[in-house]
């Protein structure tokens, strides 16, 4: 029994250490497109490598759950670096066939899920566009930020393909059905499309005519904001986190957000840099040396000061009792990429 939760407890600090090495690759790609924004054929490869990395953390955190018989955490996501990134695995085998039109908004509101469930869901609905072009055709994708229904997002996917029959198309998002001769699985793909998006509280249509082409139209639901606060000076924000090269690189792009940035490395110096510094919000990161987050952060409540913290959590499994009773403003789990966490500090400060 002993050597089972040694076992367990060494695969939480692995997982841990995993998923500071991924918040610091996320960063670090948001850092590189800041800065290289004029660069499409650069900032693509990016997307990719971010991509990547949100999978792989997804794989890490699906093991953990299981094991604690936990539900693994969803994020705030981007779906156009999901479209993005699902495009480009097909712009090279595909660019003497089909000619791909993205029409995405830059304002996109982020969604809440998780990302390997949404390029699930694109990766099916390409292949089906892709597959549906017999010599050479077109799709398009186009997503906009509803402001007839506030907090929702619309994504089409249109292809000028061979169509779907008038009397099949009530049928293709049942399981098992299939346009295709001679293969009984094709259609779990829309099956599991469907699905997804439901889970999400969203919603999937097509409208499709033979010899003209389908489109797909979904809508899912805005990850929750507060109304923003007016802003009235240059807002101070306190990140207490272990991890060196982690922690300037918040710094770096908070500081080009036009926020006022202190760090620290421990709860201890939190704590002494409150003495003499007063933030509107405070990032605390839960696992730190000398003391860690949740002792930091008890300490701070002690003191009955109103500032909004962001716990940055390790792994979903770090969440504990002690948490919940703190009454912590929002718990950001890792990795997290930079536009995840401004869109929460927005939510809290403005």
């Amino acid at each position: 029994m002993k050597q089972s939760e040694e076992h367990t407890s060494s695969i939480k600090h692995l997982a841990h250490d995993l998923n500071n090495i991924f918040t610091r690759i996320l960063n670090s790609v948001e850092l590189l497109k800041r800065k290289i924004v004029s660069n499409e054929e650069i900032v693509l490869l990016l997307n990719n490598i971010e991509a990547g990395t949100y999978l792989a953390s997804e794989m890490i955190e699906e093991t953990l759950v299981a094991n604690e018989n936990k539900t693994s955490p969803t994020r705030r996501i981007n779906i156009n670096s999901i479209i993005q990134d699902v495009i480009r695995t097909f712009v090279f085998q595909q660019k003497e066939k089909t000619n791909f039109h993205l029409d995405l908004d830059p304002q996109l509101y982020l969604v809440k899920g998780k990302y390997s469930d949404f390029y699930r869901v694109f990766i099916n609905l390409i292949i089906n566009a892709v597959e549906a072009i017999k010599a050479k055709g077109d799709i398009s994708v186009k997503t906009k930020s509803r402001t007839d229904h506030k907090g929702a997002i619309e994504i089409t996917i249109s292809d000028n393909g061979r169509g779907i029959d008038h009397e099949a198309l009530p049928y293709i998002f049942n399981e098992n059905f299939s346009t295709k001769q001679g293969s009984s699985i094709s259609g779990v793909g829309l099956f599991i499309v469907k699905n997804i998006i439901e889970k999400y509280g969203g919603s999937i249509n097509v409208t499709s005519k033979v010899g003209i082409g389908t489109k797909f139209r979904i809508i899912l639901n805005a990850a929750a904001t507060k109304a923003k606060r007016k802003k009235r000076h240059a807002k101070k924000i306190l990140i207490a986190e272990d991890e060196g090269v982690l922690r300037e690189l918040l710094a770096e792009l908070l500081r080009s957000y036009n926020y006022k940035v202190t760090v620290a490395s421990n709860g201890a110096e939190v704590l002494d840099a409150l003495n003499s510094v007063l933030p509107d919000l405070m990032i605390i990161d839960q696992k730190m040396p000398v003391m860690d987050g949740i002792e930091c952060i008890e300490q701070i409540k002690k003191r009955e000061e109103n500032i909004p913290i962001i716990l940055a959590a390790g792994s979903p499994t770090d969440i504990s009792d002690r948490t919940s009773f703190l009454k912590i403003d929002k718990i950001l789990n890792k990795p997290y990429n930079f536009e995840e966490l401004l869109s929460i500090i927005r939510e809290l400060i403005g």
